[in-house]
Order: structure tokens, then sequence, then C-alpha cells
């Protein structure tokens, strides 16, 4: 059993920062535009791009463009909506907004989702970008935990990875990967800094990126990696950056070397993965693993919008009393 010093010494419990919100008004704003619906389905919008533009190629057309199709993955991630009901939910819309356009059924949507291809939504930037990144599993359909302490894992994957590259300082996602468990943390490095568009300065992670290839791709866009070295890491070469941070942790200790590297600022990849679960759940409701990657981007796509309506700029205040 665990003692908590009053002091703060050895045994005690490490004391909670409290922050507090400084622009609370415009992001309660923010908050309320979120459940808008002429926020996500814009009537302007819809009537100009709902329907594709003709392809000039033989045979019959699309009836729905790619953007449409999207715009009705994006509200059924956004209200949590099954494929039935968000059919339904489309058609309501269109008769509100008298807008004489069709809406796909169900068995059509689900159809076009498994190749469509998810525009994810990107500000432009207009200087060197902080890149932080991390990754997270969300859980497959099929076998709750109930089921798998009885009876064991089934052969059928329970759970996909969603790698993340978020800007340190707009805080939206700028590279997405969705894979299966078999894939680590380091194999999907390089896909996700390619994603990212612009300069970028400095690419923060944790240990699981701690190899020579996340170096390498770092180093092909002139970028600083700050990542803290494994357990028992041994130096490469000499003015190696790996070799450097060894040797700056052993002399003044790892939490003053990541506060003079930024490298705390990687918490605001978990910070992502914590919304993306809250906003829409910890699970994908797709069975096939094509639809489960548009699903995973969807969310993105619609969370890249909301962050873009306004985000809470937090100060530290003090220390929470226990």
């Amino acid at each position: 059993m665990s003692s908590t010093a009053p002091d703060g010494g050895e045994g005690a419990s490490p004391k909670k920062a409290k922050y507090r919100i400084t622009n609370w008004s415009e992001y309660d704003r923010a908050l309320v535009a979120r459940g808008d619906l002429t926020f996500w389905f814009d009537p302007e919008a819809i009537a100009q791009r709902w329907t594709p533009e003709p392809t000039g190629q033989r045979g019959a057309p699309w009836r729905d463009s790619d953007w449409s199709i999207q715009t009705l993955l994006v509200l059924k991630q956004v209200f949590h909506l099954p494929d039935r009901a968000l059919e339904g939910f489309g058609r309501s819309l269109m008769r509100l907004m008298e807008l004489d356009l069709p809406i796909p059924d169900h068995t059509h949507l689900s159809r076009r989702a498994r190749a469509l291809r998810v525009q994810i939504p990107r500000q432009e930037r207009t200087g060197p970008i902080h890149v932080v990144v991390d990754s997270t599993g969300l859980k497959v359909f099929g076998e709750g935990e109930w089921k798998v302490r009885q009876h064991g894992a089934g052969k059928r994957r329970t759970w996909i990875k969603v790698h993340l590259a978020v800007d340190a300082h707009a805080k939206d996602v700028l590279g997405v990967a969705v894979t299966t468990p078999a894939w680590t943390d380091g194999d999907v490095f390089r896909e996700l800094v390619e994603q990212v568009d612009g300069v970028i300065e400095q690419i923060d992670a944790d240990g699981a990126y701690d190899t020579r290839e996340a170096d390498d791709v770092a180093a092909q866009h002139q970028a600083k990696l700050i990542v803290p070295p494994r357990e028992n890491a041994v130096a490469w070469d000499v003015d190696h950056p790996r070799t450097q941070a060894l040797a700056e942790i052993q002399g003044k200790g790892l939490a003053a070397w990541k506060k003079d590297t930024g490298c705390h600022r990687r918490s605001l990849a978990e910070n992502a993965m914590y919304r993306l679960k809250q906003l829409f759940g910890e699970a994908v409701a797709s069975r096939l693993f094509d639809a489960q990657v548009n699903e995973v981007h969807a969310r993105i796509a619609a969370m890249n919008r909301m962050t873009y309506l306004g985000m809470p700029v937090s100060v530290r205040v003090g220390v929470a009393v226990s």
C-alpha cells in the first residue's frame, strides 16, 4: 500500500496541474456550431456538388458524386447513425431544404464507401510545421470483452490501429494511416510524414519511433526528430542527434531534456486520439477493412472541421489540491 508524503517527497503522488480556458465564449460558440446541420449539410454547396460532373466516357455515370457520399459518411459519424437511419436522415434533410436531389439507398452507400477516397480538409500553412505523431487502437465489431474472457479471441481481426500526425500549433490532423495491429509505429512513420504538406521544422514522437528508419525520414525532410531514446539505448555516430540526446539526458535528466526540446508537446497527439474516441467512440462499425479505413478517414475529416470552428486556449493556473 503506497502512501502520500505531505511535503511531496518520496512516496508522494504527482500533483495534477490546473488549467483555465481563456477563450471560453468563442469556444462555446464553436461547440454549439458543431450541431448546426447547415454547417455539415450546406444547401448551396450541395446544390452545386451533389451530382457528379459528366466524365465524357461511355456508360452511365454515377448518380451520386464522391462528395455526396463523403458528406453522408461524415453525417453518419457526427450523429452516430446506422446506414438505414442515415438514408432516412438524408431524405428528410432534402425535403426540409426543398432540394430535389437523390439520396442513395443504404446498400449503395455501403458499397460506394468501400472504394471512396475521403478528402480530409486541411488548412494552408504559412510557416514551418511542428508535427507530433502517435497511434491508438479502435475496436472492430464482433468480440466483446465478455466473449474474449470466456472463450478467447477469435480468428477475426478485433482491433485496427490508427496512426496520426498532428500539427502541434493548429491541433488539426495532417496525416492518418489505418493498419492492422501487425504494423508497428515505425513501419508507418514515413507514410505519415509524407502526407504533411509544407516545411516540417520538428517531429515529436515516443520511444517507438526511436529507429534508424525514422531518423532517415526526418533527415530527408530536413526536420529535427525529437524522440526519447529507448531504455538501455546505446550511442550511434559521434555527431548523431541520438548520441547528443543520450549525453544531455545523462547530464541534466530526462524531464529537463524534454522541456528544453519541446518533446512534451507530443502529448497533443495523445489528446487528438482522446478527442477522436470521445467524439466518435472507441469502435468502428464496418466489417470490411477498406470500409473501416474510410470510416476512420470520415471521422478525421469531421474532427478537422470541428477544430477549424474553434479550439480552447488553456493556460496553467496552478496545481490541484488533493
